[in-house]
């Protein structure tokens, strides 16, 4: 039993860096479309990555600012699942408007940003839309 839902808690989602010493945010509509991921598999959705704070933020170089510093992101795995499954399951909570694809890492982001829905894949350092091309080749379609 976690304390922020039924299967989560604040650990899971708090920053990694040393400086902060485990500061979190958690928006809870991304908290619900876990906790569904995990419903729909019958398995424990692992939180790679959730909140970032400032100080982590810099260290990685990004050129903007990210939903992981809003609370609104996180990678994840679970185990016994594939990514592409994952993904794909992922695709049909309307909540989840941004994703990335990791095939390299074997992990995905998910984010409740608003707007448009953004689908995309890292390759090499890179970030790519999800063309009906890729998703071929990543087993995503």
């Amino acid at each position: 039993m976690g304390d922020i839902s039924e299967h989560f808690n604040n650990k899971e989602f708090a920053c990694n860096c040393k400086a902060c010493n485990g500061e979190y945010k958690i928006h809870l509509g991304l908290v619900g479309a876990l906790e569904q991921i995990g419903g729909y598999f019958r398995k424990k959705v692992r939180v790679v990555s959730g909140f970032w704070c400032d100080g982590f933020h810099e260290t990685l170089n990004k050129p903007k600012r990210s939903f992981h510093t809003k609370g609104k992101a996180a990678h994840i795995k679970i185990d016994g699942v594939t990514p592409q499954e994952l993904f794909k399951y992922a695709e049909t909570i309307p909540e989840l408007r941004g994703m990335v694809f990791y095939p390299k890492e074997e992990f995905i982001h998910v984010d409740t940003r608003s707007g448009d829905p953004v689908r995309q894949v890292k390759e090499g350092n890179e970030y790519h839309a999800l063309t009906p091309e890729k998703r071929a080749r990543y087993g995503l379609q």
